[in-house]
């Protein structure tokens, strides 16, 4: 083995991400979960995390990715490493979850990548990417290297530091332990890796936002349309009729509520005066903005201070939502800012997704 597939090597036994190939947790550990934890990078907006060992590296979470990869500046003497990993776990007693034992799994490998050119766009310092997709083998890894649920959990900031779990919940932060309210995922065939729902509707203050209907379904001959989640995209698009339609809408249902727009600040065009945003201990009174599911289920998507609006600066809050164009692949990506200040659950086994009330800081 050559010197630089050494220290390769070396590096890949910090890393907690590898796909897991053949792997068997130690015969005395049987942990309840992982938590890694997640910040959020304030160039790109990517989240980004740093896993545990001795030699840490940033790597960026994309949670529409099959694969996962580390960047080599040695050189990679073959596509994968094999190597043992060992990472803290977290283990529920009493109700509450504590800090466990290290668990270690064996036969583990990853993509090794040895042109800089991939690093691209990623984060600053980011060397790697960890692939959480729907079809990556990685939780189903996890799952049978450390016998617990084929799932994992977001509860990502843009504040402060976040958590990604592998597992099962309560989740550490669910800091009033409410159930987690599910919908179930919908396949794609031309888009495997994503996580697509079912979205019936939109609307806010009681008013329907006006959307063609087939713009919300997956169309089965070419995977067009829909909505989907996603970690690479800073806010949630729309296509351009819905996103029309749902700023309209939301112009006036703040407008009703005695809240005055101004001058747009990019790429946001539905802006309005703070100083006319009435408040209470419990947040701002501003229009909420329900996305609709089967079963009579709705998410409320709002965020910081139980408002959906983004601070920009003194007395300029924004609908932090951007027009994705007329032909998207996807009509509706739930981008990192929407996903924020909840627990995200991706349960991959049941095929659904899990998600909490707001978080409220």
């Amino acid at each position: 083995m050559t010197s630089s597939c050494s220290v390769f090597t070396f590096l890949v036994l910090s890393f907690f991400f590898l796909y897991v190939s053949n792997a068997q947790p130690s015969s005395s550990s049987r942990p309840g979960g992982l938590v890694f934890p997640v910040n959020r990078d304030s160039s790109t907006l990517q989240y980004i995390t740093t896993p545990l060992g001795k030699v840490p590296r940033n790597v960026v979470i994309d949670i529409g990715r099959k694969s996962s990869w580390i960047y080599s500046s040695g050189g990679c003497a073959s596509t994968t490493i094999s190597a043992v990993i060992t990472a803290q776990s977290n283990d529920l007693k009493n109700g509450e979850w504590v800090s466990g034992p290290n668990v270690t799994a064996t036969g583990i490998s990853l993509g090794c990548e040895k042109n800089a050119s991939v690093l691209r766009g990623l984060a600053r310092g980011a060397k790697g990417i960890i692939g959480l997709g729907r079809s990556s083998p990685l939780a189903s890894q996890f799952s049978a290297a450390f016998r617990f649920p084929k799932k994992f959990a977001l509860e990502l900031k843009s504040s402060s530091e976040g958590s990604l779990y592998f597992g099962d919940g309560p989740y550490t932060s669910q800091f009033f332990r409410q159930p987690l309210t599910y919908t179930p995922l919908l396949t794609n065939s031309f888009f495997p890796s994503d996580y697509f729902i079912d979205v019936k509707s939109i609307d806010m203050d009681g008013s329907n936002v006006t959307i063609n209907k087939g713009l919300l379904s997956i169309n089965k001959k070419n995977g067009v349309g829909g909505t989907k989640f996603s970690t690479l995209v800073p806010y949630t698009t729309m296509e351009s009729s819905i996103y029309k339609a749902f700023t309209s809408v939301y112009i006036k249902t703040a407008k009703a509520r005695g809240i005055s727009t101004i001058a747009p600040v990019a790429p946001f065009t539905a802006c309005f005066n703070g100083s006319t945003i009435e408040t209470r201990p419990d947040g701002f009174l501003v229009p909420e903005i329900f996305l609709r599911l089967p079963n009579n289920v709705a998410w409320i998507m709002t965020g910081p201070n139980n408002s959906p609006l983004k601070f920009i600066k003194e007395n300029v809050y924004c609908l932090p939502f951007v027009n994705g164009g007329s032909k998207p692949k996807t009509s509706i990506v739930i981008g990192g800012h929407q996903m924020e200040y909840s627990i995200l659950e991706f349960d991959i086994a049941k095929s659904r997704v899990g998600y909490s009330p707001p978080i409220q800081v």
